[in-house]
């Protein structure tokens, strides 16, 4: 493919992100629907019953993506709220002592899962950005009934924005 092949494709790969971005901001809660979700978002990986028969949508953004994005709907299907869960104040609620349900309500499900057989402990592995702009690793480390035992994040390197 020669520089233009590879031009256009940039150029197509922009533009499927701008529209996958003005269907995304074009969200309204109290008047979006879950279909309007789903046409913004796609597919959830996961799907979470809520109080008072409403429902929360999971919406990871791939296997090394640093937002997961939660859509809360009401019993009536409208959107309550839209939030991205991988966010600081999320991860310090994760502490030892909550359930690995409670885990997935709060950040959602993990990109990788790695089993410590001699621990009794499987650490649940996320990446994200912290408030300085670095790529984190954040691991949780769950036991064998469901319960956090420890977390841990570590900085991997400078991520965008990045000046200089």
């Amino acid at each position: 493919m020669g520089l233009s092949g590879i031009g256009g494709l940039a150029a197509a790969l922009l533009l499927a992100a701008g529209c996958a971005a003005t269907g995304f901001l074009d969200l309204q809660p109290g008047r979006s629907t879950e279909a309007d979700v789903r046409r913004a978002l796609g597919e959830p990986a996961m799907t979470l019953p809520a109080g008072e028969g409403g429902r929360q949508l999971v919406f990871p953004t791939g296997p090394l993506g640093t937002q997961t994005w939660m859509a809360f709907l009401a019993s009536d299907g409208r959107l309550v709220r839209l939030e991205q869960a991988l966010v600081e104040d999320n991860m310090r609620r994760v502490a030892p002592g909550i359930t690995s349900d409670e885990v997935m309500r709060l950040i959602g499900p993990p990109y990788r899962r790695t089993d410590f057989p001699n621990l009794g402990q499987v650490a649940w592995d996320y990446r994200t950005q912290d408030a300085w702009g670095y790529y984190v690793e954040y691991s949780v480390m769950v036991d064998r009934r469901g319960i956090v035992a420890s977390t841990v994040s570590v900085r991997l390197d400078y991520g965008r924005g990045r000046s200089g």
